[in-house]
């Protein structure tokens, strides 16, 4: 055979072997990096499990926040292992956000609490129901002789020995006081001068010292006081001595801010009769103006101390809810200071109010009282259904004695105490102040 005619065979053989060989050698070593690259689609691989593979590790947290799900992020070429939304091998709460989203404005886990609204759950309650809630205001009393006696005993009202002063009742945060003027026998005949001084007094008292108490007019007033942490002042007289049996005066002492009158204090005037008269008659003509004159002035009638006739009298003619500003019940105590059960369900049915008085001869009939005499009134009242209708009318500066372990209007805090025992916190609540809170909001302008 010639030498060129070998070259040919020789050539043929490779052409024919070559191929077959470097595709055995492919398969059996397992070797693929020398395999051609096929142009074939590929399938996209499973998610790896959770734990495994290095989307677990592979999460630093430089571009994940808590955001919740969000759209995915655009691919990263050649980036096979990028974590996408709902990616089983990343915690749920370290899943990426959107970036093109602001990062308050992301959506949040529907799972857990709505951070995206911060406002505190009770006030979100209030906006929802269109209600506000009660203001901090420690306490409300219906009755404090306190301008009387400061003038008596030559005291100012800031800090003084008497049963109330403002240095006190700051301790309750921003309580509302009615301070009363009230006349003894002695200035009967010069009453509306000498209502005048005692007003004068407060007004000055409370000009001196306004950065912690004001006067308040109306309820919206209360509100403004206990949001400035200030003391609510509430002007009323006690016996309509103080007019002189002149309706204009009426209008006088309204216009001076007075909000709340009682016809007649024990004794007999041109209004009517106190109960220590022992009279049977009822409201004189000038008491039943004075009550019409009252119900369109808006001012608040005070039953206390009228007799039964006139209490009657009172009830029939007035065409607003009263109250009994500072007197108890005539079934645990039969004084005739004290409200029979018929007089009390007519003050509830007018959706009127009672303030308890803490004068131990109105508990026992005695000058000595204890707690255990308090509670005993509060449960008759409670049990007449004046639950919703039963305040604080305490007689501070008014009456000589108290029941033990009460000394002064400090002692408020206490008696919040018995009651929560005997009563459970939400009656106490209503006693110490929410009752008379719904009565004003209603009433009080």
């Amino acid at each position: 055979m010639d030498r060129n005619m070998a070259k040919k065979i020789l050539l043929l053989l490779l052409i024919v072997i070559m191929p077959v060989c470097f595709s055995g050698c492919g398969e059996m070593t397992g070797d693929d990096t020398n395999m051609p690259v096929s142009t074939e689609p590929v399938a996209p691989a499973a998610p790896a499990a959770p734990g495994s593979g290095s989307g677990s590790d592979s999460g630093s947290g430089d571009s994940l926040n808590t955001g919740g799900e969000s759209p995915p992020p655009a691919a990263i070429p050649g980036n096979e292992t990028q974590i996408g939304p709902g990616d089983p091998s990343v915690p749920e709460d370290t899943q990426p956000a959107d970036p093109t989203v602001p990062e308050d404005t992301q959506p949040t886990d529907p799972s857990g609490p709505d951070t995206a609204n911060t406002t505190d759950p009770e006030e979100s309650s209030d906006q929802m129901t269109g209600q506000n809630s009660t203001p901090a205001f420690g306490f409300i009393d219906l009755h404090a002789d306190t301008p009387s006696r400061a003038i008596l005993r030559d005291q100012g009202l800031y800090k003084n020995t008497l049963d109330v002063d403002f240095v006190r009742l700051l301790e309750f945060g921003a309580p509302v006081q009615v301070f009363v003027a009230w006349c003894s026998d002695r200035y009967v005949a010069t009453a509306f001068e000498q209502t005048n001084i005692m007003f004068d007094l407060l007004d000055r008292e409370i000009a001196k010292h306004s950065d912690i108490i004001a006067v308040a007019l109306t309820a919206e007033d209360m509100e403004k006081n206990a949001r400035e942490g200030k003391i609510s002042a509430v002007l009323a007289i006690e016996g309509g001595e103080a007019l002189m049996g002149k309706i204009e005066n009426l209008d006088h002492f309204y216009n001076r801010g007075v909000r709340i009158l009682a016809p007649v204090w024990n004794r007999e005037n041109e209004l009517g009769y106190g109960q220590a008269t022992g009279s049977k008659a009822g409201l004189k003509p000038f008491g039943i103006e004075c009550i019409k004159r009252m119900d369109e002035l808006g001012m608040i009638l005070d039953v206390s101390h009228l007799n039964e006739a006139g209490f009657w009298d009172a009830h029939n003619n007035s065409t607003r809810p009263y109250m009994a500003s500072h007197s108890n019940a005539y079934a645990v105590t039969p004084h005739d200071r004290n409200l029979k059960d018929d007089q009390i369900t007519a003050i509830v049915g007018s959706g009127g109010i009672i303030g308890f008085n803490l004068y131990p001869l109105l508990l026992t009939g005695t000058e000595r009282a204890g707690m255990s005499d308090v509670l005993a009134h509060f449960r008759h009242l409670i049990g007449q259904g004046a639950g919703d209708h039963l305040g604080l009318g305490c007689d501070f500066d008014g009456i000589p004695t108290m029941p033990a372990g009460i000394t002064s209007v400090s002692s408020l805090r206490m008696l919040g105490e018995r009651l929560s025992g005997e009563f459970g916190e939400d009656m106490s609540r209503q006693i110490m102040y929410g009752n008379i809170w719904e009565f004003f909001k209603r009433y009080f302008n």
